[in-house]
Formats: structure tokens, sequence, C-alpha cells
């Protein structure tokens, strides 16, 4: 039950500043408010509860002993049954000592909160949860300062009542992580952390082994601060609530986080919102996955592994370092191809491609490794700000940018490179200059891109990991008939822009013109005289390729291009 001076402080805190601000505006009281609920928040996870059920006085914190049948407690809201401790009543809880094979279960009134500090304790549990909240309002799960505790769950799960328990930690109620202490969890066949409400991680050390998803909250998962090393055999943060479309959500306001995951390293249903924190992601599907809006505003999220980085409906990204490496799309705005569709044991996305999809990038640093499309948007891409590296595909049935609808820049920096054959520049509705140049010969990794001004002034540059034999490049201060001079390698041409945009792209492609003999050529994607990029016998000479090869860019001897961003 809530304590009544939380709601008066509340009340007092809000009403103070109130006063204080006189006729502030509905902006500053919104604020107030906000903190005045931090405020009560903050005093419901520090109070300890201390009154029973009944009214009658109890301690402020009750101590339960763990021992295989032999478990004792100071007070009579615990019951015991051979290896089995069941608290009954909200209260403060402080467990320490060994189960081998045991549980914790907390049965008590719906409005009941309840707190658990695990104070060196070592609770394992086979073909159930070691720790089964089957009744509460909310349940604070604490580690002790200092201390180092252990919750395990093995064998396959054997089900004792109508919940489908499968989590080494289990609980139909709100839960909250927290404390000054290490907790390990691991479920040799389950889940390792599940809430069947909302899922919040205050702090602590959090150490997640498990079959399953690592933590999974069916209403949403927060994650404000705490150190989480989580290892899974399918998701590893996760949310999802198919009876209620506006729940599922994951937000990141803090915190370390390091995920290897089989699955989505983090996958929400609904929403995805990172603000802070550092976080380490190594995945075999997606790194981060939203069905509906992934938004990164700051922090640092660094996807060492993926078969796509980021994905979601709509993805948002204003602050933050984020660096990807992906074997397909670095990052993809509604779905297309997902890894675990086609070869992953896991089902793959609900969605595919949608044309009203959007990429925005208004802020941060982003650099993005892409095996696949760096940049993929199915509707809009639009650049207004930040900084933006890509790495492109070396093959050309990819780009380094893809759309399908519209692509915009405004502002930022971007230098991104791939292979030629499917490049992509920006479109008539840009206000800031960008070149896209094809270049003769494939430049080796490690060779720098770079762009002056007429003064001989760099104003940007990128030193690409791959080989790459397309640029496209933009930065502040590109601006129309400004002469331009852009080095790669070898190659070093100067440009002046007539307009908006120097170098038309291509999306899925035309056709390129017949072969010499009028037949259709084979498609070439790059190479002296056949392909792509380079005229040669057979074709039609323009600025499409190839004798007889699919494609080229819309000019002489191509076809018009129709955008793709699968």
């Amino acid at each position: 039950m809530k304590k009544s001076y939380n709601r008066i402080l509340a009340v007092l805190v809000a009403g103070t500043m109130l006063t204080a601000c006189g006729s502030a505006s509905a902006q500053a009281a919104e604020k107030n408010e906000k903190a005045a609920d931090a405020i009560t928040e903050a005093a419901e996870l520090t109070e300890i509860p201390s009154a029973a059920a009944d009214g009658d006085a109890r301690e402020a914190e009750i101590s339960i002993t763990l021992s295989d049948k032999k478990s004792a407690s100071s007070d009579d809201s615990v019951s015991i049954s051979g290896s089995t401790v069941t608290i009954t009543q909200e209260g403060t809880y402080r467990v320490s000592g060994t189960l081998s094979d045991g549980q914790i279960i907390v049965d008590a009134d719906e409005n009941a909160k309840v707190k658990l500090i695990l104070d060196g304790a070592d609770i394992s549990k086979e073909g159930s949860a070691a720790i089964y909240v089957l009744s509460a309002d909310k349940v604070i799960l604490s580690s002790a300062e200092g201390s180092t505790n252990s919750i395990r769950s093995s064998g396959e799960f054997v089900q004792t009542d109508d919940n489908n328990v499968d989590a080494a930690v289990f609980a139909k109620c709100d839960l909250n992580l927290n404390g000054d202490g290490v907790v390990n969890i691991s479920c040799e066949t389950g889940h390792g952390v599940v809430s069947k409400d909302d899922l919040k991680v205050k702090d602590g050390e959090w150490n997640i082994t498990a079959a399953g998803k690592g933590l999974s909250g069916k209403d949403s998962v927060t994650v404000e601060d705490g150190t989480l090393n989580i290892t899974s055999g399918t998701k590893g943060i996760w949310s999802d609530n198919d009876e209620d479309e506006e729940k599922g959500s994951i937000e990141i306001l803090g915190g370390s986080i390091t995920v290897t995951s089989a699955d989505d390293s983090i996958h929400a249903g609904n929403t995805v919102s990172i603000s802070g924190g550092e976080m380490t992601l190594s995945s075999a599907d997606d790194g981060i996955h939203a069905d509906n809006t992934l938004t990164v505003s700051g922090g640092k999220v660094d996807v060492t592994k993926s078969y796509e980085g980021l994905e979601a409906k709509d993805i948002d990204i204003s602050g933050g370092e984020i660096s990807i490496a992906a074997s397909d799309d670095g990052i993809n705005a509604a779905g297309g191809n997902d890894g675990s569709n086609a070869f992953g044991p896991f089902g793959g996305d609900p969605f595919g491609s949608d044309s009203g999809s959007t990429l925005t990038i208004s802020g941060g640093t982003l650099v993005v490794d892409a095996g696949g499309d760096g940049l993929d948007a199915n509707g809009e891409l639009t650049v207004s700000g930040g900084v933006i590296y890509v790495s492109g595909p070396t093959n050309s049935g990819n780009g380094a940018l893809d759309y399908g609808t519209d692509a915009a820049i405004t502002g930022g920096t971007i230098i991104a490179v791939g292979a030629a054959g499917m490049a992509e520049n920006f479109g008539s509705k840009s206000t800031q200059g960008c070149i896209l140049l094809n270049l003769s010969a494939a430049q080796t990794a490690g060779t720098t891109v770079s762009i002056e001004d007429e003064n001989g002034k760099v104003l940007a540059s990128y030193t690409p990991g791959k080989n790459y034999q397309s640029v496209v490049i933009s930065t502040e201060g590109m601006e129309v008939g400004g002469t331009y001079t852009v080095k790669a390698g070898s190659v070093s041409e100067e440009i002046t822009l007539d307009s908006v945009i120097y170098g038309s792209g291509m999306g899925m492609g035309g056709f390129g013109g017949m072969g010499g003999h009028g037949n259709m050529g084979d498609p070439g994607w790059s190479g002296q005289g056949a392909g792509w990029e380079r005229n040669g016998a057979g074709g039609f000479e323009g600025r499409t390729g190839g004798p007889g090869g699919f494609g080229g860019r819309r000019g002489q001897g191509g076809f018009p291009q129709q955008s793709s961003a699968a």
C-alpha cells in the first residue's frame, strides 16, 4: 500500500513549485508534476513497509535465513515448508543463506509492496522459478552492498498452477531491480527475469545467462542505471503486449548494458527509446528492433555484430554515439529482409516493406559498416544534422544509401561509400549541396575520402575500412555555385555545383542497352568495359553501363529507374 506521507510530499513539492512560479507556463507546470512524481517514486522505492495487513506494528526489516529444509525467519509473515519459503505480507525481507533446490514465493495481497534484499543468497530450483512472485502489487528485488548472490533455475519447467512460469525470476506484477551488490541469474531452459507488468532496472549489477530471453517485461522494460550483462539464447531485452498495442515498450535512460544474443539484442513490440547509457550489443539478428518507433537522443550504442543493426517502422536519431556492424542493412526503416525470416529459428519479424516508413537523422554521430544497404528507408530518408559515416556494401546488389520515396539533406555531414551499381544520391528537396561520384576504379580499404573547398580547406574526411567505388558526400558549407575537390585515393575530381545535387543515383534500375547481337547481356556489376559502371561494346553509350548488362543509372541507353528499398 502507498504511504500517505509520500502523497503529501508530492503535493507539497508540487504546490511549492507552483506557488513560486505563480504564472508559470503550462510547460513548467508539467515539469513540476514530473518532478513530484519522481520524488514520490523514489520515496516508494526506499521506504520500508512497517505495517502488517491487520495494522499491528512489525519489525522494519524481516530476516530470512535459507538452508535446505531448515530455513528460518524472524516473522510469522514468512511460512516455511521443506525448502519452500513463502512471504505472505507486505514488508522488507533480508535474505541470506543457501537453497540447493528450493524456492522463494511471494503470495501477498494484490496491493502489497514487497522488498527482497539479497544479502549473500544462493537459490537454486529445478523445474520452476527460484523466485516466484504469485501475488503482489510491486516487488523490489535488491542486492545488499558488497554482496554477491546467485539465482538459478535448471531442468524443464513443471507447471504447478495456472501460470506459465518460465524464468529463474518470475513475477506476475511490477518488478524493480536495484541494489549495490551483484546478482548472477541463470536459467537452463527458460528466461532470466520475467515481469508480466512493468520491469525496471534501477541500479546494481545483474549478470544474466538464459536459454530464452534475458529480461522480459510484458508491458514495458526501463533501464535507469546499473550494469547489465546478458547472454541469451533468443532475445536479450524484450517487451511485447499483444493485448494492448500502446504497451510493449523499452526505454533506456542509463546504465551499462552488454548483450550477446542469438536473436534480437533489444526487441519491443511497440517502441524503443534510448536517451542515455552505454550499450554493447552482439546479435545473430537485429541489434535493436522496434515494431513501431525507435528513437535515439543520447547515450552510446555499439552494435558489434548483427544481421541488421537498427530496425523499426520509423527511426529518429537526434543525438548519441552509434556504431553499427551489420551483415545486411546497417539501419533499416520498416522491415524488408530479416535474417530470421529465411534462415533463423525464431520466425522473423511480423512486418515487411512499408513505403510510409521514415528514417530521420538530426544529430549525433553515426558510423555504419554494412554488408547490405548502409542507410535503408522504405519510405523517406531525411538528414538535417549530425555526423554520418557509412562504409557500405562491396557488392553492387546494395547501396550505401537506399530509399523508397524520397531523400533530402538540409544539414549535417555525411560521407557514404560503397559499391557503385546501386548507388543513390539525395533528392531535389535537399537544400545542402551533395555530390555522388562513381569512381573509374575501386579504391582499397584504408583509402581516405575527403572534400576540399576552392581554397584547399578540408571540409570533411573519412577513411573507410572496406573497398569502395562510389562516394556520396555532403557537409555544411556546400552551396550552389561553389567549386569543390573530392579526393578518394588515386582519384581527384574538381566539381562545381550547378545545382544542389550533383550526380544522379539509380534505384532498382531499368535495363541497360541491348547487346550488340540483339540479346540481353549478362548482368555485370563492375569492371572494364562491362557492367554497371563502365561503358563498353554492345551497350548504348552514356551514363548507364555496360554491354547489355542490367540497369545502370538513368541516362542514355537505360530505362528510367524505379526506386527500391528492400
